[in-house]
Formats: C-alpha cells, sequence, structure tokens
C-alpha cells in the first residue's frame, strides 16, 4: 500500500516539470458559444439543425416528423422537482414547424403539486433559459420574469414572437411559454424571419 502511494506521488511530481505548452494541448477545449449565430432567424430557419442541438442539451426529442398536417417533435416529459414526490410537476417541450422550419417552440409546465410549485418553476426557468443561453437569443430576461411571476405576457424579438400564459388543468395549472416565427407583413409576401 506504501509503496502505491509512493509511486503515485513519484507520477504526479513528475509531471510538474512539464512544459506549459505540453499542459495546455492536454485540456480539453471548450466548445465555442453561443452554437447558433444570427438569432431566432436561424433558429427558426433550420428546425433539423435546431432540433440537433436542443438534443444536443439533453432535451431527448423524438423525431421530427409529420403530424396531423404539421411536422412535429416533442420531448420526454421532464420532471421539475424530485420524482419520487408526487405528484410531480412536469415540463414539455413541443417543436411544430415544416419540413425545414419552426413555426413555434411551445414549452409547458404542468404545476399540479402546488407545494412545490415555486421549486418547479425556477427548475423550468433554467430549463428554458437553457437553449436561449446557449443559442444566444434575446428576451431571457423578460421570459424568466414572466415565468416566475405566472405574468401572462407578449412581445416581439428580434425574429420571433414570444407569449407566456397560463391555464388551468386537472389538478393544477399549466405555464406555457411558446415562442413563434412572425406571421408576414401587411403588404409584404416574404416572412419577417426567412
Amino acid at each position: 500500500m506504501r509503496r502505491a502511494v509512493l509511486l503515485a506521488l513519484a507520477a504526479t511530481l513528475a509531471g510538474c516539470g512539464q512544459p506549459a505548452a505540453d499542459k495546455a494541448a492536454e485540456k480539453p477545449r471548450a466548445t465555442p458559444t453561443p452554437f447558433v449565430t444570427g438569432g431566432w432567424a436561424t433558429v427558426l430557419g433550420d428546425a433539423p439543425r435546431t432540433i440537433e442541438l436542443l438534443n444536443g442539451m439533453g432535451f431527448r426529442l423524438s423525431a421530427y416528423a409529420p403530424d396531423g398536417g404539421a411536422f412535429v417533435a416533442k420531448a420526454q416529459p421532464t420532471p421539475m422537482a424530485d420524482p419520487s414526490i408526487t405528484p410531480v410537476n412536469t415540463a414539455n417541450l413541443t417543436v411544430t414547424g415544416d419540413a425545414l422550419r419552426i413555426g413555434e417552440l411551445r414549452f409547458a409546465l404542468d404545476i399540479v403539486n402546488l407545494d412545490s410549485s415555486p421549486f418547479a418553476k425556477e427548475q423550468f426557468a433554467r430549463w428554458v433559459d437553457r437553449p436561449l443561453a446557449s443559442m444566444n437569443l434575446p428576451g431571457r430576461d423578460d421570459v424568466k420574469r414572466g415565468i416566475m411571476t405566472e405574468s401572462p405576457a407578449k412581445g416581439t424579438l428580434p425574429g420571433a414572437d414570444y407569449q407566456i400564459t397560463r391555464e388551468p388543468i386537472d389538478g393544477g395549472r399549466r405555464l406555457v411559454v411558446t415562442f413563434t416565427r412572425p406571421a408576414p407583413q401587411a403588404g409584404d409576401s416574404h416572412p419577417r424571419n426567412p
């Protein structure tokens, strides 16, 4: 045992004399951020790439496939608290659009355990913020404030519209945050978001 400790100490000390350039080469390189340039226009304009990025962040979306006249991908429901304490407040994400572009990103929190709702909202705000921060998308502060206060809100961001709503469900309420591709302007044959 003593011999193993001495060998480990010797190996550690041997590495101390290593040139700084070699040590830097051994460190993993950070992924450049943001993952997306071009903001909401890029995110909503490239459904396959955005879904790939969301899955890389752990959202576990189903295949983006035709469903009822649109393309849809749904994330696996995610508990926003200890799942062993029932009922469980659960978050969902649904992506809807056409084969190439996203029309709507819909984040929802089903609050059915009122005792843990403050914690669930905090977790949900972080869950929604993860892709916004990683993709450098505007609207983060407004959305977090709306989630925490459960205040209905709507607004326009560069390249997207957002809305926060609250609706009753069996045993509680649902908090919904949607980001949508803007509709074409009157007299404009092209949408605001290519």
